[in-house]
């Protein structure tokens, strides 16, 4: 596919955008809404609590438009000034594949007991999923204007064809070109490969989103889990002597440029002993406690 781009927002350190399931809602119909305004093709998106991404197909411009005006509709929610967005060109086709996969894989990544299929702020439900496909929506041609209007939070005239879930989200099948997506994979147990693939460390680092992205403790702790295991075949930090959990944090500060204080509390390392030994490890370098 052509003209495929990532797009993200850096996550919110002090707070979280969607705080309620009726601020996911909110945040979902903007997703309809936008995607139909600057007329995108949606490929996969979802709604983390301090940060979004989507995978579209479009003109740049066209994407700049769509995530500046959907952080705006955000700004009621949360302060998005300080979510700053990240463009990233896809290149081909396995590139977009496991684009897709890190994607739909955000809601694992960040520690949620809940599978993408079972995610409901976002797309991974839509794909090889015949049950969900075959459950009741209501056309928005059956709601009064006035009363869509209200669901919405906009007067935006959404096309007939488009129906409504029973909270009261636009059906993202309505937008979301699922069926590319299953052409792409060619089945669902290859889309289940690339999702269990757990590339994300590689795909952040390769994408440049860590250079805006910025994760809470809550997402790192996957990325945390998976590091114990790959350097000293252990779970946990806890389980670490005092050494490793310097290595650790260590490790997270190259790949993450984590603060000590976030790093000390991922690693159960002490913050002042912690500030020491990376000071002598990366002398010259600055690192600010938060």
């Amino acid at each position: 596919m052509r003209d495929c781009w990532h797009i993200c927002t850096r996550g919110l350190e002090s707070e979280v955008i969607f705080k309620s399931d009726e601020d996911f809602i909110y945040g979902m119909n903007g997703v309809a809404v936008f995607a139909l305004i600057y007329d995108l093709r949606i490929l996969a998106f979802c709604l983390m609590d301090n940060h979004v991404h989507f995978v579209v197909q479009g003109s740049r411009d066209a994407c700049v438009k769509f995530i500046r005006y959907y952080k705006r509709r955000l700004s009621v929610l949360a302060d998005m000034t300080v979510a700053d967005e990240c463009l990233k060109k896809i290149d081909d086709d396995e590139y977009l594949k496991r684009v897709i996969a890190y994607v739909l894989r955000n809601p694992m990544s960040a520690g949620l007991d809940v599978f993408p299929i079972t995610y409901r702020w976002g797309s991974g439900a839509l794909y090889f999923n015949a049950m969900y496909h075959s459950q009741e929506k209501v056309p928005v041609a059956e709601v009064g204007r006035k009363e869509l209007r209200k669901i919405l939070g906009t007067r935006v005239v959404l096309p007939d064809n488009y129906r409504l879930t029973r909270d009261m989200c636009v059906d993202p099948a309505c937008y979301v070109d699922y069926k590319a997506v299953e052409e792409l994979y060619r089945s669902p147990a290859r889309m289940m490969f690339y999702m269990s693939r757990n590339e994300d460390m590689e795909m952040e680092l390769a994408s440049g989103i860590l250079n805006r992205h910025r994760y809470g403790d809550k997402e790192l702790r996957g990325v945390v889990i998976q590091m114990c295991r790959e350097m000293f075949q252990s779970d946990s930090p806890e389980s670490l002597c005092v050494e490793d959990r310097y290595r650790l944090a260590d490790a997270l500060r190259r790949k993450y440029g984590l603060s000590v204080s976030q790093l000390a509390r991922l690693t159960m390392a002490d913050r002042k002993i912690l500030a020491s030994v990376l000071l002598k490890r990366h002398s010259g370098h600055s690192l600010t406690a938060k």
